[in-house]
């Protein structure tokens, strides 16, 4: 997709325009996404069912995705937020989680 420079500098400045650009291209090749994608969620696609198939039920399912590794779980909520378009949400918790604004503040004194 191609930008129309003219309509979009009243919305965007060059350097958001330059991201914008090599994220599209940076898209046009991405099948290592939707592989890390498919591997991370492999796990809660065969958890939801396996009840289908065995005695388990979906409160057992339900169950097993509580147990997952808290490492897990992060990273699986990241790639949902990531590929519904939230990547300035995962940048803001991350700003809060690893505490970097204050960081920021302490250098600039």
């Amino acid at each position: 997709m191609k930008y129309n420079r003219g309509n979009l500098d009243n919305f965007m400045s060059d350097t958001e325009l330059e991201i914008k650009k090599i994220e599209e291209e940076s898209m046009e090749n991405s099948w290592k996404d939707e592989l890390i994608v498919i591997v991370f969620s492999l796990p809660v696609v065969i958890n939801f069912v396996m009840p289908l198939f065995s005695e388990m039920t979906m409160k057992d399912a339900w169950l097993n995705l509580k147990e997952a590794p808290e490492w897990y779980t992060t990273i699986l909520t990241i790639l949902v937020l990531v590929v519904f378009g939230m990547r300035n949400l995962v940048y803001k918790l991350a700003d809060k989680l690893f505490d970097t604004g204050s960081k920021k503040d302490c250098c600039n004194k």
